[in-house]
């Protein structure tokens, strides 16, 4: 899921090229130093798609530990499960209707005046909890550089 860009930097893709949409975050930057503020520019390719937009978080907030609760549950969801990033432009769903875990992607761009307000939304399937396990652990290394194993 890590790979390295053209520049050198980290980049975490989700979906493969030439199979529908994939969602691609590049390495974050921090604009503030030390500020828990965490910029992680995020673009969506396919064939009939091609927008990008960078996600403000707070220091992540708390996206490897979403990832890991739902490798960590097993079994059917009654109801979705979610996490959106602290400004509200990324904004992730999860479903398990019937052992597969389902993500729903949803990209948000609050248009100014000279700009339009656009929402973007893709889903992928993953066959079982091993899957989102490597995306708690591929976050974990683009977001902190970290590669240590998740509890």
């Amino acid at each position: 899921m890590i790979i390295h860009d053209a520049h050198g930097g980290q980049l975490l893709r989700v979906g493969y090229p030439g199979q529908g949409v994939h969602l691609l975050f590049y390495t974050p930057t921090r604009p503030y130093g030390d500020d828990p503020a965490l910029d992680i520019p995020v673009r969506a390719r396919g064939a009939w798609v091609d927008v990008s937009e960078l996600v403000r978080t707070l220091d992540g907030d708390g996206l490897v530990e979403f990832f890991s609760s739902l490798a960590d549950s097993s079994g059917s969801w009654r109801e979705p499960r979610t996490w959106q990033s602290s400004e509200g432009n990324l904004k992730i769903s999860a479903r398990r209707p019937d052992g597969r875990i389902v993500l729903t992607w949803g990209i948000w761009r609050r248009g100014t005046e000279s700009e339009s307000t656009w929402y973007f939304e893709t889903v992928t399937t993953h066959r079982n909890e091993s899957e989102v396990r490597e995306f708690a652990e591929a976050f974990q290394v683009l977001l902190y550089g970290k590669s240590e194993a998740l509890a």
